[in-house]
C-alpha cells in the first residue's frame, strides 16, 4: 500500500493548494500482474457510475494494467482510438480492473472506459488522452519531469530553468512526444535537457 500525504498548503503533485488538500491511497498488488486499485484520492473516492482510476505500465513498461469504479457487476468496455481492447466486470465493492495482454506502441491515444448495460447499451462513459511514453531508464536525479494536472511547457521551463522562455529546450528535447507544444498530457514523461 502506498500513501501521499501531501505538505501543509501543497496538493499531492507538491504545487500550491487552495484550502486543505486530500491523501492519496492505492494498493500496489506485488505480482505485477495487475493494475493498482486507487482506494482514495485527494477528492474522495471518485465516482461510483464509472470511473478509470489507475494506469499502470508495469516494471518494464510492456504489462499495461488498468483499475477504476463501476456499479457492482457492472460491464465495462476499453477501447484505445476506438479500437476494443479488453472488457472487466466490477467486483463486490465496485473496482474493476482490466490487464490488456499486448504490447501497446509508443504514442498519443485515446483511451475510452464504457460502462454498458446486459443488453450492450452504453449507460456512461469515460474518456482521456492516454500517452505512451518510452521507458525512462538510466538517468541522473533531475533530468526527467513526469507531467502532472496543470503543467505546461511554459510552467516546466519556468520550475526548472528560471525563465518561462525556455520552453522551446524542453519541446525541442521531447518533440518526439509532443505533437502540439500548447498540449501536454498528465502522465507524460519528458527529458529535461542539461543547461549551461
Amino acid at each position: 500500500m502506498v500513501v501521499v500525504v501531501p505538505e501543509r498548503g501543497k496538493d499531492v503533485a507538491g504545487s500550491p493548494a487552495a484550502g486543505t488538500a486530500g491523501s492519496l491511497a492505492l494498493v500496489i498488488p506485488k505480482d505485477g500482474k495487475r493494475a493498482p486499485v486507487v482506494l482514495q484520492t485527494p477528492g474522495g473516492v471518485g465516482n461510483s457510475k464509472l470511473s478509470l482510476d489507475a494506469i499502470d505500465y508495469g516494471q518494464a513498461g510492456g504489462n499495461l494494467g488498468l483499475s477504476g469504479r463501476a456499479p457492482p457487476g457492472a460491464e465495462v468496455r476499453v477501447y484505445l482510438d476506438n479500437k476494443f481492447i479488453g472488457r472487466a466486470t466490477a467486483d463486490e465493492k465496485g473496482i474493476w480492473q482490466l490487464n490488456p495482454g499486448f504490447e501497446i506502441p509508443e504514442g498519443l491515444y485515446k483511451m475510452r472506459v464504457d460502462r454498458v448495460d446486459p443488453a450492450g447499451k452504453v449507460t456512461a462513459r469515460v474518456a482521456l488522452p492516454f500517452s505512451r511514453a518510452k521507458p525512462v531508464s538510466d538517468l541522473a536525479e533531475g533530468t526527467v519531469v513526469f507531467v502532472q494536472p496543470g503543467n505546461s511547457l511554459w510552467r516546466l521551463a519556468r520550475r526548472s530553468y528560471g525563465e518561462g522562455l525556455r520552453y522551446t529546450e524542453i519541446y525541442e528535447a521531447n518533440k518526439d512526444q509532443i505533437r502540439n507544444p500548447d498540449l501536454i498530457y498528465p502522465g507524460q514523461v519528458f527529458v529535461l535537457p542539461k543547461v549551461n
